[in-house]
């Protein structure tokens, strides 16, 4: 199963995502913005990122810019619970996947199997 990097400010959220990516089998990190992703990126063995936008301390499209450019393979899913036009920046970017908040567990779940397929 996929290592996931799980980025966001919300302890809701990152339950939320943890308990349907967990059931999948999956092994998770978790950090509560930018530069903790940061950190632990570079320090685990990472096949996807999943970031929300608003956070302290840097957002999401700084993590998706910084992630890409230190490995421009690396694969981002992004998350918004603003606005779709902060989904729309992220495709642009390069995160694919989107998805909107609140995320349905079983679409997540999909969109984390999708983007390990495509390493």
């Amino acid at each position: 199963m996929a290592r996931v990097l799980i980025v966001d400010d919300s302890e809701e959220d990152r339950l939320l995502q943890r308990t349907a990516l967990e059931d999948a089998g999956h092994d998770l990190f978790f950090a509560k913005n930018g530069g903790e992703a940061m950190k632990a990126y570079l320090g685990k063995d990472i096949d996807v990122v999943v970031t929300d936008f608003q956070m302290p301390d840097g957002n999401g499209f700084e993590l998706i810019t910084g992630l890409l450019g230190m490995d421009e393979d690396t694969k981002i899913i992004a998350l918004s619970g603003s606005s779709p036009e902060e989904l729309d920046m992220a495709k642009l970017l390069g995160a694919l996947p989107t998805l909107a908040k609140p995320v349905d567990p079983n679409e997540f779940i999909e969109a984390v199997a999708e983007a390990t397929a495509s390493s």
